[in-house]
Parts: structure tokens; C-alpha cells; sequence
């Protein structure tokens, strides 16, 4: 039966059994019909002292002879039907359940362990780890030889199977167990499945996260159309309305009925496990993180193998699994900056460790454009005259630190600054700001403990290369993660989660960092916002910069003054007063409200002064006003030696995070973390775009053999997926920024172009007419936000269909994928 498989194709139609492989090996790795098993002349009995072969010519009698000819045709069935079923090999690690058998309980028991199946597994026990034998053929029933113990009375039960030896770790050796007793583990971590933290999930009126212990209302939808969700204050606030459908249509646009939520908690989300990957070498099945496995874009017949086997058995990985190592990004100048003074801080202070690694790993232009409201708010310029700024332009940069641990990288620092040089106009000229800082604990040192060091001398470093370069103040806000937060890193260690940093002790790791510098004569001086702009005069001195809590907090309140003044002077028109007001009404409107916005700032900076770090880096700056303080170079501009390098993946801190939680690249553990480092320096080495041909494919590149094969890979199902994943993830920002901002700008048209070639025609046709109507001068705003909150809420459909781990149903959820059958589930 197996080589007919073979012959036919390798690989079962049907779906392996419970538990199970899922993958036939082929039939040179089995000597026989199974591993373990007799030729079908004879059959194997225990008998106390050994074992001894019975012949089916044997002269001892017709009915031995019988018994005999019997029990061979249920070894030909039992080995016929495990060409089908899903057979442990020897060397395999496995769980193996041992009911608790008590005085009251050893009738139940036994008749659950007769009974077989899933009921054995079901009763009260325990699971301990063993390693697989051999495998062979159950004694057929009615047939125990004599002094046989109890591995044949279980086996008696269980007729025409397989059945497995099974070495208990640190304990004997059991026999004659049937599979539904065993559970397939990771030979690695010795567990059966690995579950990641699942991703977060976001209200769809207050766009507010919903945490893991936090109720919500999800709208039961089994369709294609991801449910709706809503935490449990909006959800009261949509049902008491006066209108609740109405309400919803505007919502989401389409009808919903609220009747139809359920409420759910943290633990009603499905369950989101690791695929699995089995060594061509010993057949040993891990999993992708454990087995550092880079399942993406990897051809199905590429060959892996387990790190023993490549240690003992002289085996290596193809150049397609092979990832690079962190040392060899490139390097720039900021980057050798931040690395040897990295070096020299360690050396200085005698810690012993592995090499710390710093790359900036982005570098690219951007700019921070100016509110509207701002905007018209700033129309009469400042005091010299200058108009206020359209925009701010800026570079923004991405610093990572790496460490080796038992051979592998593991990032555990990772840095977003931006850089407002000379080009930009006042008031961020010359100015940067760390916008982002993240770490994970995992660098290991010898004292322990001095991961502060290592951050500290980064951050030290930076302010170093920047003032050298010739800019003046740098701005740090300071800003503790709440709890459940991610910045940078996906998922932290539960000793991190645990033990968050307040806003003062925050505050004071940052001062600690200064007085450090300050000290070497890095930095002049630092005070919070309130010294630094304590003769505000206009809200036009404050610096804006991208994300940064001003630049939200003056645009609300601008919106509220602006609403103050309109009712205080609202008057019917036509009335005598309006007729009446002096020409200079308008002008003093302005003043009053310029005068009001300014002591709300100033009182916002008391309020605040923790939160806010204002840093000057030249000495002869200290005392001066911040817009007239020049860089100190020849020509007074600031000359960056870096060039600009972007990457997708980190060119942006949002972007990165998404990916992260797309695709469960976690920090929460070790060994998430160095599989999670492996994928981001796929990602940096951009392997997942510059992928090479075979030798024999690369000299015919021009053929039509070479073409038809660049073609396949172009249209390689994990391709599509992660093509696609880039448009709806940058339809998706684009959507909340939308409406964050309630500009209800609609999306480009390039990039909905690739959205409508994704979806069904239907949907397509529809979308399409709408966007043509939102385009036009006439669409009223209310219609056109209706538009961008459907286009939001199919991508964030989108995203949980693709998160969605909806296996086939005839496969158990804990079911290994091999890796020739894995795939993207959506």
C-alpha cells in the first residue's frame, strides 16, 4: 500500500489522523511495511524470558497453525490502514497520557482505558514526556499468550492498530500504548502546541484599544464581513441612543442590529498556535520558533534540518533558510558613533559580554504638515513677519541594538528619533526629537544588571553625533507605556508587564542620562517646557513635531476657543450691532483669542512639567532664545554625512508594530525573540525581495524556462499575501489618520486601484461608484466620512481574516502543519 502511494503521488488525500504528522515519508525510510513490524511470515510474541518466531507451516497443530494465519492478516490490515493513518516514528518526542486511577476511580478508569479513543484522554491524569521506541502491529484480539502482563491486555483491547513503545523520561519504559494515549511534541520545547499573544483588537466608534481585561460586544457573523466590535461604553452609548439603527448606518455603514451582540471576554478569542516544520535528516518535528524555521517564502521542497543533526551529523542549511547576521548590515557614520561609544562604556566600566551591535537601519525624509485650523489660526505670521509654515521637514530615523546569545542575534533596543536641521523653518529649525524609545531585558552581561548602561550610552552617543553635526536643542518627551501598550517591540517579558516605570521614576532615568552627559560636557543644560518657553509670547514659538502631544493638544484648542468666541458674538444677521461694529472687531477677536491660547498653554505646561524635556546641547546657547540660537559650523548649517536609506519595514514605528502583530513576531520570551530578530534581519537584509535563481536558472535568464520561473515566484501565494497585506495595512492608516484628523481625505488613487483588484466584483463595482462620488466638489462631508469608516472597516476586515487561524474542520486546532502542507490561513 505504500509504494501504490508513493507511485501515486506521496501524500494522502484525506487529512492525517488525530495528532498526526500529516507528512508520509518516503518508502526507503521504511525498511519494512512499518518500522517495528515482522514481514508478513511470522508474527512477534512476548513470552517473560524472549521472544521466539511461529512459523505458519509450524507441525504444533492446525488451529496454532490458524491462529497464526489469523493474526498475520491482522497485521497485513493494521499495516495497510496505517498507510493512511498517521504512524509515530521511532525517535519522535510525544506527551503520553496517564489516567489518575484512585480507589473510588479504578473501575471508571479501566473502562476508560478499554474504551479507547478520546475517552482515555478525557478522564482526570496527567501528560509526561517520552520518546517513541518503535511502533508495531497490536496482538489481535482473544490471542494473549500465557505469563503476558498488562501491555498485552491493553493491547488485546485495542485490536488492528498500531501501538508504540514509548521511553518514559526519567522513569521505564512503557509498552503497547495506543495512539490515542499519545500526543505529538516539540522535540525542542518538549510542548505540543505554541500559542502566541493574540493581536490587539480596537473599538470601531472610539477607535480606543480593548484590552485583554476588558469586556466587549462583538457582533456574531459567521460571513466573509469581519463582526463589528465595540467596547462595553460605546456599546451602552449606541443602544440608549434615540436612534440605535441609524446610529450603526453611519457607523459602519450598513444596517446592524445590536440585538444580535454578544458580549465576550479575552478568553472567547480563538486561539492563535504555531505551524511546524520536521527535519529531513531524523524526521524530528519542532516548531518554527523553536526551530528558528524562516517558513516565509520558502519553496515547499526545500530541505531543513534540526540543529543536532547539522552539529553531529555534519548537515547545512540551503542558502534560501540562511538569514545574515546583524554585524553584517551596513554601516554609517551615526552608527559607528553609537557603537564604539557603546564599546567604550562597557570597557570602562569592566563589563564582560558578547558585542553589542547598533545599526540605524532607516533613514528617510519626511514632513510634519500643519493642522488646518492651525494654520489659519498662524495666517498673520509672527513678529518678523514670517509667515507660518505649511509644513515641517524632517528625517526620521530607526536605531536597533543587537546581541548575540548562544549563537543568535536577539534585538533588544530600538530607538525613532527625527531631525529638524537647517532646511526646516522656525520654530524646529535645529532641533531633534526622540520620539520613540522601546527595550526588551535580554542582554546578558557579566555583572548582571547593566542593561541601563548599554541605553543609557546609546542615548549618551546620539546626543553626541547630533551636537556634533551642529544642532541645538534636542526634545524628549517623557511618556510610560500603559498597561497592555507596545511602542516599538510586540510583546514584552511578564516581568516588564509587571513592573511598568511610573512617570517619575521615568523622568528620573532620563535626568540620570543628562547628568551623565552634562557631566562630559555633551549637554549645556536641561529644563522641562515651562523654563524653556517661559516668556511665551505666541503660539507660534512652540515647536510641532510628528506625534507629538502640542501639536494635538493646540489644534483642540483651538477648535474650542474658536466655538467659545462664534457664540459668544453670534447675532441674528442683519441687526443693528452687526451693522454697527467698528472695522477693527475682527482684529481684536484675534488678539483675545491669541492672549486665551497662550494661558491655557502655560497653565497645560505647569500641569505637565514632568512630562516634557527640553535639552540644549551648546553652552554658548544657554540663557538665549531658542529661535535665535545658530549651529556652531562654518557655514551655520548643518550637513548630514549620512545618506538616505529606506526600508519598509522599519521606515515607519507603526508600520513595523503592525507587522509584528500580523505576522506574531513576539518578545515575550527568549525564543520569540531570537525567531522575531531572525525574520527582522530577513526583512533589513531585504532577502524577502533580492532573492536568487538556481545556478542553472540564472545562466537562461533570458530564456523563456527562466522567465516562465521568475514568474512563479512573483506569483508565489505568500508573495500575493504579503503584496496585498502592504495595501490594505497602508489603506488602514490611512483611514484612522482620516479620521483622527477628520480631514476625510480619500485615499490615492493608485493605491485604491490595487484595494479594488483584491475584491470580488460586487463589492468592487460598488466601492469604485462611491469613490467616484465622494471625488466630486459636492459631496457632502458627512457622506464622504460614511466612505473612509467602510474603507477602514474592510481593512481591519481584511487584517483579521488573514490573523484568523481557521484550520480545516476535519484537522484538530493542535494539529501540526508540516511544512509541506503550510500555509497562510485566512
Amino acid at each position: 500500500a505504500l509504494a501504490e502511494e508513493e507511485a501515486d503521488g506521496g501524500e494522502s488525500p484525506g487529512p492525517p489522523g488525530p495528532q498526526g504528522t500529516g507528512k508520509r515519508r518516503k518508502k526507503e525510510k521504511f525498511p519494512g511495511s512499518l518500522p517495528g513490524t515482522q514481514t508478513p511470515g511470522a508474527v512477534k510474541q512476548e513470552d517473560g524470558g524472549g521472544q521466539r518466531k511461529q512459523a505458519t507451516g509450524n507441525a504444533a497443530g492446525k488451529a496454532v497453525a490458524a491462529q497464526a494465519s489469523a493474526a498475520n492478516a491482522e497485521a497485513a490490515a493494521a499495516a495497510a490502514a496505517a498507510a493512511t493513518d498517521d504512524v509515530l516514528e521511532s525517535g519522535f518526542c510525544v506527551d503520553v497520557f496517564f489516567p489518575t486511577v484512585g480507589k473510588r476511580q479504578t473501575t471508571a478508569a479501566a473502562a476508560l482505558l478499554a474504551a479507547g479513543g478520546e475517552a482515555c484522554v478525557t478522564s482526570a491524569g496527567e501528560w509526561r514526556t517520552g520518546t517513541v521506541m518503535r511502533a508495531h502491529v497490536s496482538i489481535p484480539s482473544g490471542f494473549i499468550p500465557p505469563g503476558a502482563g498488562k501491555g498485552a491486555a491493553v493491547a488485546a483491547a485495542y485490536p488492528s492498530q498500531i501501538v508504540y513503545d514509548v521511553m518514559i523520561r526519567g522513569a521505564t519504559e512503557e509498552k503497547c500504548l495506543p495512539r490515542s494515549r499519545l500526543r505529538l511534541v516539540c522535540s525542542t520545547c518538549l510542548v505540543d502546541k505554541r500559542t502566541f499573544k493574540p493581536p490587539p483588537m480596537y473599538c470601531e466608534k472610539c477607535l480606543a484599544g480593548i484590552h485583554q481585561r476588558w469586556r466587549y460586544w462583538d457582533e456574531a457573523r459567521d460571513d466573509e464581513v469581519a463582526s463589528v466590535k465595540l467596547c462595553n461604553r460605546c456599546f451602552t452609548e449606541m443602544r440608549n441612543s434615540p436612534d440605535p439603527h441609524s446610529a450603526m448606518i453611519e457607523l459602519v455603514g450598513r444596517p446592524v442590529d445590536l440585538g444580535l451582540f454578544v458580549e465576550r471576554k479575552e478568553k472567547d478569542r480563538p486561539e492563535f498556535v504555531d505551524n511546524w516544520v520536521q527535519c529531513e535528516e531524523c524526521h524530528s518535528w519542532h516548531h518554527w520558533v523553536c526551530a528558528l524555521f524562516k517558513g516565509e517564502d520558502t519553496p515547499e521542497d526545500t530541505e531543513w534540518f534540526c540543529e543536532p543533526c547539522r552539529k553531529n551529523r555534519d548537515k547545512k542549511l540551503p542558502d534560501e533558510l540562511v538569514v545574515p547576521d546583524a554585524c553584517a548590515l551596513p554601516h554609517n557614520a551615526m552608527s559607528k558613533t553609537l557603537e564604539e561609544y557603546v564599546a567604550g562604556e562597557l570597557t570602562l566600566c569592566n563589563v564582560k559580554c558578547e558585542p553589542v551591535t547598533v545599526r540605524v537601519v532607516s533613514i528617510v525624509s519626511k514632513a510634519e504638515k500643519v493642522n488646518e485650523t492651525v494654520k489659519a489660526h498662524m495666517a498673520g505670521g509672527d513678529d518678523s513677519g514670517r509667515e507660518y509654515p505649511a509644513e515641517f521637514p524632517y528625517r526620521s530615523k530607526c536605531v536597533l541594538a543587537f546581541q548575540k546569545q548562544r549563537g543568535h542575534d536577539i534585538c533588544f533596543f530600538a530607538m525613532y528619533v527625527q531631525e529638524y536641521g537647517s532646511d526646516c523653518p522656525p520654530p524646529n529649525t535645529n532641533r531633534v526629537y526622540i520620539s520613540y524609545l522601546d527595550s526588551v531585558r535580554y542582554f546578558n552581561s557579566e555583572p548582571d544588571g547593566k542593561r541601563t548602561l548599554v541605553y543609557h550610552a546609546i542615548l549618551v552617543g546620539y546626543l553626541q553625533h547630533v551636537k556634533s553635526l551642529g544642532y541645538t536643542h534636542a526634545h524628549i518627551w517623557v511618556s510610560p507605556p500603559k498597561q497592555g501598550d507596545d511602542y516599538i517591540f510586540y510583546g514584552h517579558p511578564d516581568d516588564m508587564v509587571a513592573k511598568r516605570m511610573g512617570l517619575l521614576k521615568l523622568k528620573q532615568w532620563y535626568e540620570q542620562m543628562l547628568n551623565i552627559a552634562k557631566s562630559r560636557s555633551i549637554v549645556a543644560d536641561y529644563q522641562d517646557m515651562l523654563e524653556e518657553f517661559k516668556g511665551l509670547e505666541s503660539v507660534s514659538e512652540i515647536p510641532l513635531f510628528s506625534g507629538d502631544h502640542w501639536a494635538a493638544s493646540i489644534h483642540n484648542k483651538l477648535k474650542e476657543e474658536s466655538k467659545k468666541q462664534g457664540l459668544l458674538t453670534k447675532q441674528p444677521s442683519g441687526s443693528a450691532s452687526d451693522k454697527a461694529a467698528p472695522p477693527g472687531t475682527k482684529a481684536v477677536k484675534q488678539s483675545s483669542l491669541a492672549d486665551n491660547m497662550v494661558d491655557q498653554l502655560t497653565e497645560e505646561m505647569k500641569s505637565m512639567r514632568n512630562h516634557f524635556i527640553v535639552v540644549t546641547l551648546h553652552a554658548e546657547h544657554v540663557g538665549m532664545s531658542s529661535n535665535k540660537c545658530k549651529p556652531p559650523t562654518p557655514d551655520g548649517l548643518i550637513h548630514d554625512p549620512d545618506p538616505l536609506q529606506s526600508n519598509d519595514l522599519v521606515d515607519s514605528r507603526a508600520t513595523f508594530l503592525e507587522k509584528c502583530q500580523v505576522f506574531h513576531w513576539q518578545f515575550n520570551e527568549d525564543s520569540n525573540a531570537k525567531h522575531s530578530t531572525m525574520m527582522l534581519l530577513y526583512y533589513l537584509h531585504n532577502r524577502h525581495r533580492n532573492k536568487p535563481l538556481p545556478a542553472f536558472k540564472r545562466a537562461t535568464n533570458t530564456a523563456p524556462s527562466g522567465l516562465s520561473e521568475i514568474a512563479r515566484i512573483q506569483r508565489s501565494r505568500t508573495h500575493k499575501i504579503e503584496s496585498a497585506m502592504r495595501d490594505w495595512s497602508q489603506l488602514l492608516r490611512h483611514a484612522n489618520e482620516a479620521t483622527a484628523r477628520e480631514t476625510w481625505e480619500l485615499p490615492p488613487e493608485e493605491l485604491f486601484g490595487r484595494i479594488l483588484s483584491q475584491i470580488n466584483r460586487s463589492k468592487r463595482d460598488i466601492l469604485h461608484d462611491k469613490y467616484t462620488q465622494c471625488k466630486q466638489p459636492t459631496t457632502t462631508v458627512m457622506a464622504r466620512s460614511v466612505f473612509i469608516r467602510v474603507l477602514k472597516r474592510i481593512a481591519e476586515s481584511f487584517i483579521r481574516c488573514t490573523l484568523a487561524p481557521s484550520l480545516s474542520p476535519s484537522l484538530s486546532p493542535s494539529l501540526p502543519l508540516p511544512h509541506s502542507r503550510r500555509r497562510q490561513v485566512e
